[in-house]
């Protein structure tokens, strides 16, 4: 049963891992103009495990992408104090939206119809 459930979180990390990269990628084509495309063509997920850990996701991008994200305060001319600037919205809002939907997909699709699903998958890996 641990190898089925390492299994499941494995899926739900990847697919999840995919949804990030896919709707990330649609706000930055949308929100911003390309020179290198190096910022939508370098963000990569990955799904790690181990014997004392179930999954973990990693992803990585360049970092200038979350600078990208900050809102800032900015001078106004002719000395008129500052005004907040809001930076665009392309990290920060993918990438904690999905840490919801992994938290709340791991917590609720893990039912035994899955688990028979994954074993017979297995069973036919071995034959």
């Amino acid at each position: 049963m641990d190898l089925i459930k390492r299994e499941f979180v494995r899926r739900i990390l990847s697919e999840e891992g995919d949804r990030l990269v896919k709707n990330q990628g649609v706000a930055i084509r949308k929100q911003l103009e390309f020179r290198t495309g190096e910022l939508e063509n370098t963000r990569t997920t990955s799904v790690e495990g181990g014997e004392d850990l179930d999954g973990k996701l990693v992803f990585s991008h360049p970092i200038h992408e979350r600078f990208l994200d900050i809102k800032r305060r900015v001078k106004r001319k002719r000395g008129e104090g500052t005004r907040i600037k809001y930076g665009y919205r392309i990290h920060d809002r993918f990438v904690f939206g999905h840490y919801g939907s992994i938290a709340n997909r791991l917590m609720n699709e893990f039912i035994e119809q899955m688990a028979e699903g994954i074993r017979r998958e297995f069973e036919q890996q071995m034959k």
